[in-house]
């Protein structure tokens, strides 16, 4: 009876385990095959919204080119005098014409050119060609677009028949504006551009028409005012979610719930440099997972047939085994690494072969598990070494390659003596690079390769290079990795000399109470936003990704400092870069004392 109990447990926690299995293997299949169909479908729909962004860019950097063409066109200006006045005769405008004819091209890149003066007359050319009056200060841009300076200005879509000849029905126009000057440099009036929205928005409705259940695609101006869909009711715009609540700076994709139906949707958002439309590409869920949920049903099948037949086989297969599995599972429950090699299972008995090889295999494991572990750690300080070289290592043709480019430039200048003494002085900056006995030196070492290497500099610069190095004499015993600051001051030289001369460079160090530091400032205009993301994205992905980085002779610095830097010092380092208070940039590599260091 107790056996038949024994045998009832292990068949029902086998049942259990191949419920258990099925389940998750249930959960995860469609778990994962969503994930996948759903970061399928998110790549699908940021590059249908790229594309999108790409076709409808180009269409409105044609109206822009075509706008800009006829501002700069010096034949445009000579024909219409420096008064620009656009009452003008009817060979004048079949000139015109034809002159704006030719510059819109033979695709033509526009529907209609209108030009606009001072004196409330316009020209037009295109669909109508003829020559006006119009009120300019009725009309809402004219005066905006004036006061823009020559930049452009896109308009909201509009429906109008007045630029049809023929049709009675009224068609959706996008217009470009920008102002006019004459050859003297003065704003005398406004250019502006007009193309169909079904041209502009062409790739768009094909799309629509083309794919079945296509994604929505929106359009919204820098105001967040609604470009695409152009033709909806004021209804139906307001119907549309708010989908710029789910936009960030640091992603291209969203995923939201759509408060009108409730259903999950995943977006893709991207905004244009050019026009600063934003284009928002959104697809439902119920779309994304369709092919799974159908292969759900067969999946679901399938499990219960296989857990009909591990009803079977669970029952065919209970043995007796809850003792040796149960004083196995307590050896692995009280396994550390602390005692890996020391377990002994020997001495239990066991009544079935392959439970004895178990154990033995166990055994076997555990001690090669010990004896693995304790060569890992031998060889820890070895592999923090050889990487500590191979990174210095990475720097040498990075120095070369800028130092051989600054000779160069003496030699073209005609400058014979301060290539002497660069050659001097570059002879005695290899011998301190080469010399390999150590990866490690003095900062009073590093400082005077340093000092010899600005030396170099002022000879290339003269005047226009000023330098000063003041580091605390209590620093200068201390030990740091080979070429830890030069590339800092080389990364200084290269960054901070792109402004009006002379350029300052200073190299400071100080000691306190729980560090000390050194502080590389240039003069010149300090790092921008996108440079500190960038070092930022990079130091990071060093950080995940240990190792050195890929060997780029340019914008090699850096990233090799920090990562020297950071074996070196683990956990104590200091390693900051950004602007002073005045804008200029400044880079500071120190180290924390440890609690018992003064």
């Amino acid at each position: 009876m107790q056996q038949l109990k024994l045998q009832t447990k292990l068949f029902l926690a086998y049942v259990g385990l191949a419920v258990l299995i099925l389940s998750a293997f249930s959960v995860f299949f469609y778990k994962f095959v969503s994930k996948q169909l759903i970061s399928q479908e998110i790549d699908s729909i940021t590059t249908l919204n790229a594309s999108f962004e790409d076709q409808v860019d180009s269409v409105v950097r044609d109206m822009d080119t075509v706008s800009i063409n006829i501002n700069y066109s010096s034949l445009v200006k000579d024909k219409l005098g420096s008064s620009f006045n656009l009452d003008i005769s009817k060979d004048t405008l079949d000139n015109m014409a034809s002159l704006f004819v030719t510059i819109n091209g033979a695709d033509v890149k526009v529907d209609q050119i209108n030009l606009y003066d001072m004196q409330d007359h316009m020209l037009k050319v295109g669909i109508q060609t003829n020559t006006s009056s119009v009120k300019t200060d009725s009309l809402a841009w004219f005066t905006e677009v004036l006061n823009l300076g020559g930049k452009k200005m896109i308009s909201q879509p509009y429906l109008t028949s007045s630029l049809s000849t023929s049709s009675r029905y009224p068609v959706w126009y996008i217009s470009l504006y920008r102002s006019y000057d004459n050859k003297y440099g003065k704003t005398v009036g406004a250019v502006e551009t007009i193309k169909r929205c079904k041209s502009i928005f062409k790739s768009i409705l094909s799309y629509e028409k083309k794919a079945s259940n296509s994604a929505k695609v929106y359009i919204y101006s820098e105001d967040h005012k609604l470009i695409y869909p152009y033709n909806l009711t004021q209804e139906e715009q307001t119907s549309i979610p708010d989908y710029y609540s789910y936009m960030t700076d640091t992603k291209d994709s969203a995923s939201l719930k759509n408060p009108v139906t409730g259903e999950k949707e995943y977006i893709a958002y991207t905004t244009s440099s050019f026009s600063r439309w934003t284009y928002i590409t959104v697809q439902p869920e119920s779309y994304v997972l369709k092919p799974v949920n159908n292969l759900l049903y067969i999946l679901l099948l399938f499990v219960f047939a296989l857990l009909a037949a591990s009803l079977i086989i669970s029952y065919g297969i209970s043995r007796s085994l809850v003792k040796p599995i149960k004083h196995l599972k307590h050896i692995v429950q009280r396994l550390e690494i602390d005692t890996l090699g020391e377990t002994y299972t020997g001495s239990y008995h066991v009544a079935y072969n392959e439970m004895q090889e178990l154990y033995h295999a166990f055994q076997n494991m555990s001690e090669n598990l010990n004896t693995s572990m304790n060569a890992l750690i031998d060889s820890r300080q070895q592999e923090l070494k050889s990487r500590t070289l191979a990174l210095q290592s990475q720097i040498n043709p990075h120095f070369y390659y800028n130092t051989l480019s600054s000779i160069i430039v003496l030699a073209e200048n005609g400058q014979p003596q301060e290539v002497i003494t660069m050659c001097r002085n570059l002879t005695k900056i290899m011998r301190y690079i080469t010399d390999s006995s150590s990866t490690s030196v003095s900062i009073r070492s590093e400082i005077d390769y340093v000092n010899k290497y600005l030396y170099c500099m002022k000879v290339r610069y003269q005047s226009s290079l000023n330098y000063t190095i003041d580091i605390d004499e209590s620093l200068l015993d201390r030990q740091i990795p080979k070429l830890l600051i030069q590339p800092i001051v080389e990364n200084a030289l290269k960054y901070g000399t792109d402004c009006i001369p002379p350029w300052n460079l200073s190299v400071t160090g100080h000691i306190c109470d729980t560090h000390w530091q050194i502080d590389v400032i240039d003069s010149g205009n300090g790092f921008s936003e996108s440079a500190v993301r960038t070092i930022t994205e990079r130091i990071q992905e060093a950080d995940a990704n240990p190792g050195m980085p890929e060997m780029k002779i340019n914008g090699l610095g850096m990233i090799n400092v920090y990562m020297r830097w950071k074996l070196y010092c683990e956990d104590e380092i200091i390693f900051s870069y950004g602007n002073t208070k005045d804008g200029h940039g400044i880079v500071s590599v120190g180290q924390k004392f440890k609690k018992k260091e003064n």
